[in-house]
C-alpha cells in the first residue's frame, strides 16, 4: 500500500487499497510532470510505503496554523513521507522547477522539516510551511534517519515534558517581511541605546551644577570654563573633543534645534552648552554663576551638534 501525498490545499489524502490496484498519479508543477507510485517512491530511499488495514487509518493529519499547513503524527503513531533538510551550509534554495538556474520560491535552513510529495530524477518535490517546490534529493535526509532523528526529538520532548516541535522553511516574501522586520529592530534598539547615552551625558553633567567657573579650566570639580565643561563631561563617555568652543562647532554632524535631544551640545558665539531638554543647557556660564542651567535660546544659536 502507498502513503496518501499531501495536497498543496492542506487536506489530507487516503492510501490506496492495494499495491496491485495504485495507478500511477501525475503532478503537475511548473509544467514538471512526475510519477509518484508506491515502486518508484520506494526506490527513491526518501519515501517508506504505509501498510493499511482495516483497524488503523494511515491518512496525514494535517493541522493548520495562521494558514500553513504543518505535518504532525498521523493517526498510526508515524510521521510517513517526512524528512528534514541535511545541510553543512547556511540554507537551501528551494526552486520553482527542477533547475538549479529557475527561480528560488524560499529557503530551507538545517534541521527544517519538510513533506517530501514525490521525487523528479535527482530532485524531490516538497513542502515546508508555506514553502512549496523542488530541492535535490542529496540534501534531504532518507526516510530511516529522518524517523530515527524523530524518535530522539520525542524521546528528548518525553524527557523534558514538553512536546515536538518542528522548524519550517520560509518563503520569499516571509523572508524579506521578517528581515525588514528586524532591520526596524535593530533601527529601535540602536536609537533607544543613543538616546540613553545622552541622557546619562546629561544626568552626568547636572551632578556638577553648583560647581565654580574657572577660565582655562577643565575640571568639573575644581573648576571649568564652558568648552572645557562640555569637553570633560564627554570624555567621561570616551569622546575625545575640541578645546575651544569654536573648534566644538565642528564635532559630531549638525541638527536642527527643533531636532535637538537631550545631550546635543549647543554652540554660540563664544560659548557652548549641553543640550538638557525643555528649551534649557547646563553650562559653566561665567565666575558669577559657575555651573548652572540656562534658558537654550538665551541669546542667538550658531549651531547644535550630536555626538551619539
Amino acid at each position: 500500500m502507498t502513503a496518501g501525498l499531501l495536497g498543496t490545499n492542506g487536506l489530507h489524502a487516503k492510501a490506496s487499497d492495494s499495491l496491485e490496484q495504485a495507478e500511477t498519479a501525475v503532478c503537475q508543477t511548473e509544467n514538471i510532470t512526475f510519477p509518484t507510485t508506491n515502486d518508484v517512491l520506494r526506490t527513491s530511499g526518501l519515501f517508506t510505503p504505509v501498510q493499511n488495514t482495516e483497524e488503523e487509518d494511515t491518512s496525514i493529519i494535517v493541522e493548520e496554523r495562521d494558514n500553513e499547513d504543518f505535518i504532525v503524527k498521523e493517526q498510526n503513531g508515524k510521521y510517513e513521507n517526512t524528512g528534514f533538510v541535511n545541510l553543512s551550509s547556511d540554507y537551501l534554495y528551494v526552486r520553482s522547477s527542477t533547475s538549479d538556474d529557475s527561480d528560488w520560491t524560499g529557503k530551507l535552513y538545517p534541521g527544517n522539516v519538510v513533506t517530501l510529495e514525490g521525487p523528479v530524477g535527482e530532485w524531490t518535490a516538497i513542502r515546508s510551511g508555506n514553502v512549496t517546490g523542488f530541492v535535490r534529493s542529496e540534501n534531504l535526509m532518507e526516510m530511516k534517519s529522518a524517523q530515527q532523528k524523530i524518535r530522539q526529538m520525542e524521546a528528548e520532548a518525553l524527557k523534558n515534558g514538553t512536546e515536538v516541535t518542528f522548524s519550517y522553511g520560509e518563503t520569499k516574501e516571509e523572508e524579506a517581511s521578517r528581515l525588514q522586520a528586524e532591520a526596524e529592530q535593530r533601527a529601535r534598539e540602536e536609537a533607544e541605546r543613543k538616546q540613553a547615552q545622552r541622557q546619562a551625558v546629561v544626568d552626568y553633567a547636572c551632578q556638577f551644577i553648583g560647581n565654580p567657573y574657572v577660565w582655562g579650566g577643565t575640571s568639573l570639580t575644581n573648576g571649568a570654563d564652558c568648552s572645557g565643561f562640555v569637553q570633560s563631561v564627554y570624555a567621561h563617555f570616551g569622546v575625545s573633543l575640541p578645546r575651544t568652543s569654536s573648534a566644538q562647532r565642528s564635532a559630531g554632524y549638525a541638527v536642527s534645534y527643533s531636532e535637538a535631544q537631550p545631550g546635543d551640545i549647543i554652540c554660540y558665539n563664544g560659548h557652548v552648552g549641553i543640550y538638557s531638554g525643555n528649551g534649557q543647557i547646563v553650562n559653566a556660564q561665567d565666575p558669577a554663576h559657575g555651573i548652572g542651567i540656562s534658558p537654550a535660546t538665551y541669546t542667538s544659536i550658531v549651531t547644535v551638534r550630536r555626538i551619539f
